[in-house]
């Protein structure tokens, strides 16, 4: 994780992502997972609407300390965005971004050692159209 947002993109080079058909309310859920690495960092992450980041909307760019690790930790985070306004039957991408306050990593599959990390998991879920989200 870089220190300006950027799109996640695995060792592999797959872009992290989700692609998804609206459903009838127009609104979603996106939720991302992974294993977050760092020592001493903020990690901030955002939904961008292309590979090539681009900010989706201010209200889902996550820039007020999502994760703050402190000493050398590694959690697994849960980052949620609730998107509105969708086009009912249209389909969607939306591209993971984050950075970072310094040098941080996300882990997932095997490594030399056969050590296993969960894996990186990005859905949408599909939200009723009353619902209450804080707001």
């Amino acid at each position: 994780i870089g220190t300006s947002f950027a799109t996640l993109q695995t060792d592999a080079g797959n872009d992290v992502k989700v692609t998804f058909v609206a459903p009838p309310s127009g609104k979603v859920e996106i939720v991302f997972s992974g294993l977050v690495d760092a020592i001493s960092r903020n990690i901030y992450f955002a939904l961008s609407d292309n590979a090539t980041y681009n900010e989706l909307d201010a209200i889902q760019t996550y820039d007020a300390k999502c994760i703050t690790i402190d000493e050398t930790d590694e959690n697994v985070a849960s980052i949620r965005w609730f998107v509105t306004g969708l086009t009912a039957g249209s389909s969607y991408t939306y591209f993971i971004g984050a950075k970072a306050s310094g040098t941080s990593y996300i882990y997932h599959g095997v490594n030399r050692f056969n050590s296993h990390s969960p894996p990186i998991i990005v859905k949408a879920i599909a939200v009723p159209n009353t619902i209450y989200s804080g707001q």
